[in-house]
């Protein structure tokens, strides 16, 4: 046997250990790396309540997660809310039934009244969605109940509870009374895995005043999965519960919190005394008990010192000065290395984080903007997915049995698809350079990249029927006050080509003569309107192009 052919043995014949890759290897550089195998909510279960109560923490007294939270609500949800746009088309049709669509928006803005959608006639829908967003990165998840009642003017048998993650009871585990049921930290769940039941406590159990159950009422409700949403976003296959969203940035948000606040107290002790006064009047000291003797803590002084102030000492004794050192200038360089350790943790831009925009130009701002963008467009889709849409059909289903007017929605429940499937409007966001972004517009419209609807929806987050509809009307008022009189400029010249040079090879295409770019359709301007005037189409063969914007 050569050696090569005993060495291919050896290695194969090899524990199966001995080849590995080198993050599995344990060695000395590894050992202080514990990594063990739970699941998703065995590794939840021993720390959810310290994660919530954490988080909570920070957003109480850490500026940055108090940032991180509001950017989140602000650009998830927005001044306006996620809007619903009814999109129920005519009978054997593709048109829109706009009968239909305006009084079943109007009833739906109707419910979404504080008195009408919340059981406590606090908060309006756009409450309730404001609450739902803060309420995920400090606790990862929130419950909302549905409960089948009418609530203040409102006629709809429906209104939201919201449930703080706290009341889901994280020690609820174990086998269910349901055959083949079981419980996991208060979701009972089917051999599925489905859940089924919410374990929910009565009472917040950080509520000091209502935390015990003395008046002999049960600890706990049992909401069926059809009255519940819980909302959270899974990070594991097999997750049961919502992992705050601050979880992975909280050592380093209290890391820098305690440096600020050794900084600043270094600062704060060298410019709090001006000097020490040495002096043969022992009355005079400055920190002294009521008899007049010296202040002492054990056998140490205690000196009261404020800022700008003189500090006496006993006769005979020196004073020794802390010697801080020179500053190592390096304060700001280290919370800037913090604080973009923290937003990448949560999931957003440095920028947009600490509003600190001094190292950023162009290019870069509108990247990090962009890709929070993207970001926030994924939370937007989760929540119309597990919360919009489930409310409206659950609202639909209620308001059609009791409120809405039969004539109008008699198919309701024969035909849902005709009314189930509205188009949610999240909202939009400002342009970072206007002039350039209009032009880039205009360019996906030319090249059938993008319709006008969509940019419509896209950038104002207005309803593109709407928009339009509003737009003639304004036109029409303008052209009838004599404002807006429609005026034809003169066409522009074509471009001529250039002709060919004796000197130019005819095979020679980098030097040939490119043909004239295609002239437009003359477009039609709107006079009197201070705005970018609006190109109507003029002829037949633009007519089935989507509007856009003259340059």
């Amino acid at each position: 046997m050569g050696i090569r052919t005993w060495l291919r043995s050896r290695l194969a014949s090899a524990a199966p250990g001995r080849r590995m890759f080198d993050a599995a290897k344990w060695n000395r550089f590894t050992t202080d790396f514990l990594a063990p195998n739970t699941s998703a909510d065995a590794e939840l279960r021993g720390s959810l309540k310290v994660l919530r109560n954490r988080s909570r923490a920070l957003v109480r007294d850490n500026p940055y997660a108090r940032q991180a939270k509001r950017t989140t609500q602000i650009n998830v949800i927005g001044a306006r809310g996620i809007q619903m746009q009814p999109q129920v088309l005519r009978a054997n049709s593709q048109e829109k039934d706009e009968r239909r669509n305006n009084a079943l928006l109007a009833a739906w803005n109707s419910w979404c009244r504080p008195d009408s959608c919340d059981v406590t006639g606090r908060l309006s829908f756009h409450g309730i969605e404001m609450s739902i967003v803060g309420a995920l990165p400090e606790s990862g998840e929130v419950g909302i109940r549905l409960v089948r009642q009418a609530m203040g003017r409102s006629r709809v048998p429906l209104s939201l509870e919201l449930i703080e993650a706290d009341q889901i009871d994280d020690d609820w585990t174990g086998y269910s009374d349901r055959a083949g049921h079981y419980w996991r930290m208060g979701v009972e769940l089917n051999e599925w895995g489905r859940p089924t039941r919410y374990a929910i406590l009565r009472k917040h159990p950080g509520d000091s005043d209502l935390s015990t159950y003395t008046d002999g009422t049960q600890k706990h409700i049992f909401v069926d999965a059809a009255d519940f949403i819980h909302v959270f976003i899974p990070e594991r296959i097999g997750q049961n519960r919502g992992i705050p969203w601050f979880a992975s940035v909280i050592t380093t948000s209290w890391n820098l919190g305690k440096y600020e606040e050794a900084h600043w107290t270094r600062k704060r002790v060298q410019a709090n005394s001006l000097g020490w006064i040495q002096t043969p009047e022992p009355e005079t000291f400055g920190s002294v008990e009521s008899d007049g003797s010296p202040a002492l803590e054990g056998d140490k002084r205690l000196w009261n010192t404020e800022p700008g102030s003189y500090n006496f000492l006993l006769p005979g004794e020196v004073a020794m000065p802390p010697d801080f050192g020179p500053d190592d200038g390096q304060y700001e360089a280290v919370v800037r290395n913090l604080a973009r350790r923290f937003a990448a943790g949560y999931g957003c831009s440095y920028e947009t984080l600490s509003r600190d925009f001094s190292e950023s130009n162009y290019s870069s701002s509108r990247l990090s903007i962009l890709e929070d963008r993207d970001h926030w467009r994924v939370i937007q889709s989760v929540l119309i997915q597990q919360v919009h849409q489930r409310i409206f059909e659950e609202w639909l289903s209620a308001a059609a049995l009791a409120a809405l007017p039969m004539p109008l929605f008699n198919d309701v429940f024969v035909r849902p698809e005709r009314y189930t499937t509205p188009h949610w409007q999240a909202r939009a966001w400002s342009w970072v350079d206007p002039a350039k972004e209009m032009k880039a517009m205009e360019l996906a419209r030319t090249l059938q990249l993008q319709t006008h609807a969509e940019q419509i929806m896209e950038y104002t987050g207005n309803d593109f029927n709407s928009t339009i509809s509003t737009i003639a009307k304004e036109n029409e008022i303008k052209q009838r006050l004599g404002l807006g009189a429609v005026t034809q400029p003169e066409p522009s010249s074509p471009v001529a080509a250039p002709e060919p040079s004796d000197d130019v090879d005819d095979n020679d295409e980098e030097n040939s003569p490119r043909p004239a770019a295609p002239q437009r359709s003359t477009p039609l301007y709107l006079e009197g309107d201070n705005s970018t005037p609006i190109l109507l189409r003029n002829d037949l063969s633009d007519a089935a192009k989507p509007l856009s914007r003259a340059t």
